[in-house]
């Protein structure tokens, strides 16, 4: 019996229990649905992420103080000393909050000419403009700053004074521009939740000379490893350092984990439909037995049984597998609709609306690997689990089958 009479007398057999065959195909949809969508998001995320850090350059490295001694001048110098440094930008930072609005910040004191490598690369502002470099107590603000999280409400103008309590002490600062939505944190801080500030002010307004991290720049990003040991070597203790790609590297690791384990949760749907496929190909085999004894006195041969019954398993799984990557596709998208409307901000949002939460600010990637092991495994499932009922048909008795009642 050729192939294509094999598969349309098992696609016909199929049919011919139309609802019981829909609720197995739909038990295989499932599974290949949940890893579909489950998947596309840790990828949408890690794409996202990478995206936003790149943007900083992979030649950047962050050194930070670890003690209450900050970073100096002479530091900076030895720092910009080191062969194939090609910039050096300090910084001074301290968390804090607005008064009379509760929202939590980051105070970072900056030239406004190196804010642009801060930010990675552009300055993209709302409205407004940057403070100049003197000691004036000027700022621009992130976008939740001037921004309610959860309904898109402006809280602060261009123009308007706010004040910030750090500590015991209060900062008075003129809003002087505020930043659109930048949605993935830094390795400072999230531009997002800070305000910039002149760097002189900065320092005259804390009383104490000195930098809590330092933003360097190699010439060249096959020499960050060495350019980074360096700096390790000549700071020693008293400064931790930390590189684009060794954040880049750490955050592919956890996320290539988190999505091993949900991808691997997911899969366990495929025992359920395994188990209903199993269920319904014996009930197709003790429901034809009569039948598979005629056609095999007909001259139907055992292993013509045995891939006829193979074959309705393997449709059962292409199929669902099929459905479920459709059905994968609209969950991500709307799992991204969701999130964007319990976590981000209201629909009446500031400029272009942007969401609030880094949840809401990638699009889901369907990764073509993930989407091969999901269709392997549904068609797999049904086919392992088609073996014992197709088996059983095929070592069926063709005088006995037809006696059978």
């Amino acid at each position: 019996m050729n192939p294509y009479d094999i598969g349309r007398l098992a696609w016909k057999q199929l049919t011919q229990r139309r609802l019981r065959t829909v609720l197995t195909v739909l038990a295989v949809a499932v599974g290949v649905m949940v890893i579909i969508a489950l998947s596309s998001h840790t990828q949408g995320l890690y794409v996202s992420f990478i995206a936003n850090f790149e943007r900083l350059g992979p030649s950047t490295i962050l050194v930070t103080s670890t003690g209450t001694r900050l970073l100096n001048d002479v530091d900076l110098y030895r720092i910009a000393e080191i062969p194939n440094v090609a910039t050096v930008i300090p910084m001074r930072s301290l968390s804090g909050s607005i008064e009379g609005l509760n929202i939590r910040v980051s105070v970072i004191g900056v030239r406004s000419y190196e804010l642009k490598e801060l930010l990675g690369g552009s300055v993209d502002l709302i409205e407004g403009s940057l403070f100049p470099d003197s000691p004036i107590p000027a700022a621009v603000i992130g976008y939740n700053v001037a921004y309610d999280q959860s309904t898109g409400r402006k809280l602060v103008d261009v123009g308007q004074v706010i004040v910030v309590r750090l500590g015991n002490r209060m900062l008075v600062l003129n809003v002087l521009g505020i930043l659109n939505y930048y949605g993935t944190s830094m390795l400072i801080s999230s531009p997002d939740d800070s305000i910039y500030i002149p760097l002189d002010f900065f320092v005259r307004f804390s009383g104490s000379q000195g930098y809590s991290a330092v933003m360097v720049k190699a010439s060249d990003v096959s020499v960050v490893s060495e350019v980074a040991d360096s700096i390790r070597l000549l700071l020693g203790t008293r400064a931790r350092i930390m590189t684009v790609q060794s954040v880049i590297n750490t955050f592919t690791t956890i996320l290539n984990q988190i999505n091993f384990l949900l991808v691997s949760i997911a899969s366990t749907s495929f025992i359920a439909a395994g188990l209903g496929t199993f269920n319904i190909m014996m009930i197709s085999v003790l429901e034809r037995v009569r039948e598979i004894g005629v056609i095999k006195a007909l001259g139907m041969k055992d292993s013509d049984v045995l891939l006829l019954y193979l074959t309705q398993g393997m449709l059962i799984g292409i199929i669902g597998g099929f459905i479920g990557l459709g059905l994968g596709v609209l969950l991500s998208h709307a799992l991204t609709y969701v999130f964007s409307v319990n976590i981000g901000p209201g629909a009446g949002g500031g400029p272009g609306n942007p969401t609030a939460s880094a949840l809401a600010n990638y699009t889901p990637v369907i990764s073509h690997y993930y989407a091969f092991i999901a269709l392997s495994l549904s068609i797999s499932t049904t086919a392992i689990a088609s073996i014992y009922p197709s088996w059983r048909a095929a070592r069926l008795n063709p005088v006995e089958a037809i006696r059978y009642e």
